[in-house]
């Protein structure tokens, strides 16, 4: 029996984050499989199926292909028709995609997925919704799966530099920063998963300390060896920084790109140079759970 009772999803009225997706494939950074060996050890404690899954607010897809790697049949959704064009691309056999937006899986029946991921998306959606409509997709016993990283970056060995960064995307981003952005910086602290439809809740946070200058002592799930020109573009797949981009534009101003600004007074500052490797870090958070 096919799981999706209709793929084509009725897409009025929905909303897209502004994303170029080859840059966000090409430069944005991907989970560890340290991350998902917790996933699966969490699964495994309560459920011994892995023949579904779906990853909700895929993206470019990811952590579907991953998922694809342990699950006999993957499935992956997202608002963006870009960004699901994107993903297909990588003709994975056993990953089937559909555009829709998070709180609303109606395409797939009752009782369908072992494991229900979202990654680094919970805050842009209407996570009460978000949350019946995983519990009503997820077999008994499934497992949900939510993580996300902060959007600051941290760079080890460099604590002014990291300051930065932080001071740099408040001042010069600011007035395009969505209020739901603090959801993930704050570590889904704010957003409860309801115990009337999930149980065995639990929450891991790796956390960077800023008096400390240092990540916390958690297990750290997203770390990466970075160039200093791959984490300028990295920088500039952030939707903030399109958004800033676009409205120059848009209004005819001549100026100087600001992350290109921003690195060339690090360099200077810190005696960097685009070769040099930096260790990259996020602040991180899990949180998973067993359906009711």
């Amino acid at each position: 029996m096919s799981t999706i009772n209709n793929l084509n999803v009725d897409k009025e009225n929905t909303t897209t984050l502004d994303y170029d997706s080859t840059a966000y494939d090409a430069y944005r950074p991907t989970y560890s499989s340290r991350l998902y060996t917790k996933i699966y050890e969490y699964h495994t404690s309560h459920s011994s199926a892995f023949s579904t899954a779906l990853d909700v607010a895929t993206g470019t897809g990811s952590v579907a292909r991953e998922l694809s790697k342990t699950f006999q049949q993957v499935y992956a959704n997202d608002i963006s028709q870009d960004m699901i064009s994107s993903a297909s691309a990588f003709n994975s056999s056993n990953i089937q995609y559909s555009v829709s937006a998070a709180e609303d899986l109606s395409q797939f029946q009752d009782s369908t997925f072992d494991l229900v991921t979202i990654a680094t998306a919970l805050h842009w959606t209407d996570s009460e919704k978000f949350f019946k409509e995983a519990w009503r997709v997820l077999k008994q016993n499934g497992t949900l799966a939510i993580f996300g990283y902060s959007s600051s970056h941290i760079v080890n060995g460099y604590p002014t530099a990291t300051k930065e960064f932080k001071k740099f995307t408040l001042e010069t981003f600011g007035d395009y920063s969505d209020p739901r952005i603090v959801l993930i910086d704050n570590m889904y602290r704010d957003i409860v998963i309801p115990d009337e439809l999930f149980k065995n809740i639990i929450w891991e946070r790796n956390e960077y300390d800023e008096k400390e200058g240092k990540m916390n002592d958690g297990e750290c799930y997203l770390s990466k060896e970075w160039s200093v020109e791959q984490l300028k573009n990295f920088m500039k797949t952030w939707s903030l920084y399109r958004s800033y981009m676009s409205k120059c534009q848009k209004e005819n101003q001549e100026i100087e790109d600001p992350v290109d600004k921003l690195f060339e007074k690090l360099k200077e500052k810190e005696g960097w140079t685009e070769e040099q490797i930096l260790k990259i870090s996020w602040s991180f958070v899990l949180g998973l759970a067993e359906k009711n």
